[in-house]
């Protein structure tokens, strides 16, 4: 079947999982993923990334980075499935995203897309569940300003950019499957 090669969105979709990488590596699974003695201990070879977590947490005290099991008493412990989500399924898609547009360079094959798809909607639907999660957020810790910022300028664009690689994957997708039903539709006309 044939692939989506050098298109505007491909580069649009490397430079998405390029920024991905090191923000699921070095931020979001920091202490689900590393041992302790890699980045905790001045000097080790990720304490660049604690201290850059600890900024974002200290400017942000962005609950939802904070998140540990042993902290969540039960409210959020839908983050648990989310730290599992990304090491899992996300980290390995935008992985394997940069080995297929980056390394080999021969775009997107149909099951790319379906995953790709699949990728951005899971994406999508997280962030969107943060966005929602901080409405609820203690009044008198974080004020509207402080939700506000939480929600439109740090959880929004990271909604937005995989609604529009769905958006994209899903027309790839109803492409191939108008072209498949118009070429059996000729074969039967024959």
């Amino acid at each position: 079947m044939t692939t989506y090669t050098n298109t505007w969105r491909n580069k649009v979709w490397m430079g998405w999982f390029f920024l991905q990488v090191p923000i699921i590596l070095f931020m979001d699974l920091l202490d689900y993923m590393w041992p302790a003695w890699l980045y905790e201990p001045v000097g080790a070879p990720l304490h660049a990334a604690l201290e850059m977590k600890e900024w974002y947490i200290a400017k942000y005290n962005d609950p939802i980075v904070q998140w540990t099991a042993e902290t969540a008493s039960g409210h959020d412990s839908w983050m648990g499935l989310f730290m599992h989500l990304e090491f899992f399924f996300l980290l390995p898609t935008v992985l394997y995203g940069l080995y297929r547009l980056v390394v080999q360079r021969r775009g997107t094959s149909g099951c790319d897309e379906l995953l790709f798809l699949v990728y951005a909607l899971e994406v999508a639907f997280t962030t969107l569940i943060c966005i929602f999660d901080t409405s609820f957020l203690d009044e008198a810790v974080y004020p509207a300003a402080v939700k506000h910022e939480l929600q439109f300028q740090l959880y929004l664009p990271w909604f937005i950019m995989p609604t529009l690689g769905a958006i994209d994957m899903a027309v790839r997708i109803i492409g191939r499957i108008k072209a498949a039903d118009a070429a059996q539709g000729a074969k039967k006309s024959q």
